[in-house]
């Protein structure tokens, strides 16, 4: 049935489709895996949607970008701080729309013992997190250290990255031990819950990711219909 109606509106739109183009999403590291897996359920709920191309990065690089003019039609920031800059500087369609509130844990793979959340960090040799000034996840850690008045030892190491994608990266490679990563990157491997701490949020400024809609987008409509569709599936819920 679907397949027929995609047929007669095709036909229809023929001559406009030739000058088609995709639908261009930035969209910050922690938040890449849930994306795509909204992208296939939005394929299935609106097949006749233009093709999709997404860009990851740390929130700071793309923000970066988009100021500098790269053709985005939507960002998904990892904070509501820089999506809230764009729509001050006038480069948005509407105001910044909240999709999400991440949630920052430790990843210990190897270390899968009960232990506090200092000790941990004390007992670790080689620590990753994400740049704090280009991702707030890497904020979120920094403010998280200076909370528990974490003391660097001389012979611990701590690994500072671009974004929270490649911290995971460094620990899942076994690069670093530990890694201050997303909550939703633990729950897409569908980790054990004792090779993980979950960092109380009383220990960094909350996570609120906010999405906005470029005013250089050459499909509003069609940025509108699939922000739209990943605030009604994630509903504002910790990935």
């Amino acid at each position: 049935m679907f397949r027929r109606i995609c047929i007669l509106f095709l036909v229809g739109l023929l001559p406009s489709l030739v000058q088609a183009q995709t639908l261009r999403i930035a969209v910050a590291s922690n938040f890449a895996v849930p994306l795509q897996k909204l992208i296939g359920h939005y394929r299935e709920t609106y097949p006749c949607a233009p093709g999709i191309s997404v860009s990851i990065g740390s929130t700071g690089k793309l923000y970066a970008q988009i100021r500098q003019g790269a053709p985005f039609d939507l960002f998904f920031a990892a904070d509501a701080e820089r999506p809230k800059r764009l729509v001050e500087a006038g480069l948005t369609l509407g105001t910044e729309e909240i999709y999400t509130v991440g949630r920052l844990a430790l990843w210990h793979p190897k270390s899968s013992r009960p232990s506090e959340l200092t000790t941990r960090l004390q007992g670790s040799a080689r620590i990753a997190m994400a740049n704090p000034k280009l991702a707030p996840y890497g904020l979120a850690a920094q403010q998280t250290r200076s909370a528990l008045g974490w003391q660097q030892r001389a012979s611990a190491q701590l690994v500072t990255l671009e974004n929270v994608g490649q911290t995971w990266a460094s620990v899942a490679s076994g690069n670093a031990n530990t890694g201050f990563v997303a909550l939703s990157q633990v729950r897409q491997q569908d980790l054990p819950d004792n090779t993980f701490t979950l960092v109380p949020e009383t220990l960094h400024d909350p996570i609120t990711q906010a999405a906005v809609i470029l005013q250089s987008t050459s499909q509003p409509e069609d940025a509108k219909l699939f922000l739209a569709f990943v605030q009604s599936v994630s509903g504002h819920t910790t990935p």
